[in-house]
C-alpha cells in the first residue's frame, strides 16, 4: 500500500521535524511508515533523578517511548534499522563498532532498500547533508537514504528477495528548518534571556532560505497532537524544552507549518507545494 516513508535518526526526531505531517497523513487515511536508524542509547536522559543509573536500559526505554508516540501519532508501522546511537563527532561513542556512523555503507543501504520495496511509498523524507545540525547520524540518514532511493530499483547491485519487486519512491524530500523560522526563534529566545546578543546575531543565517523551500505543510491544527508525541519521549524532551514553552498564541506561527525540500519527483507536481503528495493524489 503506497504512501509515506519518513526516515530518522533517533527516536524522538521524527516528532521535532515531522510529527504534525506524519500524524496529517494518518489522518487523511495514508499508510505512514516511520524508518529509525539507531537505538537512541547515548541521548541525554531528562526528567529523572538519577539518570545514571538508568543509562544500562536506556536504548529500551527509548524504544518504549517511541511506541508510545507512535500510538499517539496513529502510526502503525516502524522499524528500528538496527545500529547504535553514535553519539557526538569526537566522542567515545562515535568509535562503538555497532555505532551507526561506523556502519557498511553498502550493507545499512540494503537494509532500507528492503524497507523500501516492502512498503513501497511514493513519498521519502530524510535529511539534509549535514544532517540539520551536524549529528553523525543525522548525516547519515541523508548518506544512506539518498543512496537507498536510487538503490531500491537497482537489481544488479540489490538483487530481488523472494516476494519482492524493484521500487522507487516518486518523490524524495529532505526535511528542513526554514531561516525565517530560526530568526524568530532566535528573536523569542534573546527576549527570554536564554541567548545573548552575540548569538542572536549568528543565528540570523541559521536554517534553509524560505525561497529554496518546496513544501510548507500546515499543521497547526494538529499541534496538540504532536507535543504529546514529543512528552511522550519523557528522557530525551525536558520539561523545559524551549519548543514546548513557546507562549500559545505563537505556537501557529512558530510550530504551525513543517517544511521540506523536494530532491526528486518523478510526477512533475510543482515547485511549490502545500501537500507532500501533490501530483499523486
Amino acid at each position: 500500500m503506497p504512501g509515506l516513508l519518513a526516515f530518522h535518526a533517533h527516536p524522538d526526531d521524527e516528532c521535532s521535524s515531522t510529527g504534525g505531517t506524519l500524524h496529517t497523513y494518518v489522518n487523511r487515511g495514508e499508510q505512514v511508515v516511520v524508518i529509525t536508524a539507531t537505538d537512541g542509547a547515548e541521548g541525554e536522559i531528562h526528567n529523572y533523578e538519577d539518570p545514571e543509573s538508568l543509562k544500562p536500559r536506556l536504548a529500551e526505554m527509548r524504544k518504549e517511548e517511541m511506541a508510545a508516540a507512535m500510538s499517539i501519532l496513529g502510526v502503525e508501522q516502524q522499524e528500528f534499522l538496527g545500529y547504535r546511537d553514535s553519539g557526538m563527532m569526537g566522542e567515545p561513542s562515535n568509535a562503538h563498532p555497532d555505532a551507526f556512523w561506523n556502519a557498511d555503507f553498502m550493507e545499512a543501504t540494503e537494509k532500507l532498500v528492503r524497507l523500501i520495496r516492502k512498503y513501497t511509498p511514493e513519498v521519502m523524507t530524510i535529511y539534509d547533508p549535514f544532517g540539520g545540525y551536524g549529528h553523525p547520524d543525522h548525516i547519515n540518514v541523508h548518506r544512506i537514504g539518498m543512496a537507498a532511493y536510487a538503490g531500491a530499483p537497482d537489481l544488479s547491485r540489490f538483487p530481488l528477495d523472494e516476494g519482492e519487486a524493484d521500487w522507487q519512491p516518486s518523490k524524495l524530500y529532505w526535511t528542513t528548518w526554514p531561516r525565517s523560522r530560526a530568526q524568530a526563534f532566535a528573536d523569542l529566545r534573546l527576549e527570554a534571556g536564554v541567548i545573548n546578543e552575540e548569538d542572536h546575531a549568528r543565528m540570523q543565517n541559521a536554517g534553509t532560505p524560505d525561497n529554496h523551500i518546496s513544501a510548507f505543510m500546515d499543521v497547526s491544527d494538529v499541534l496538540d497532537v504532536k507535543e504529546k508525541a514529543l512528552r511522550a519521549h519523557r528522557t530525551q524532551i525536558p520539561e523545559d524544552w524551549f519548543l514546548l514553552n513557546i507562549p500559545d498564541e505563537m505556537k501557529p506561527r512558530l510550530l504551525g507549518r513543517e517544511s521540506f525540500v523536494k530532491i526528486f519527483d518523478r510526477v512533475g507536481a510543482p515547485a511549490q507545494e502545500t501537500d507532500l503528495f501533490t501530483g499523486l493524489r
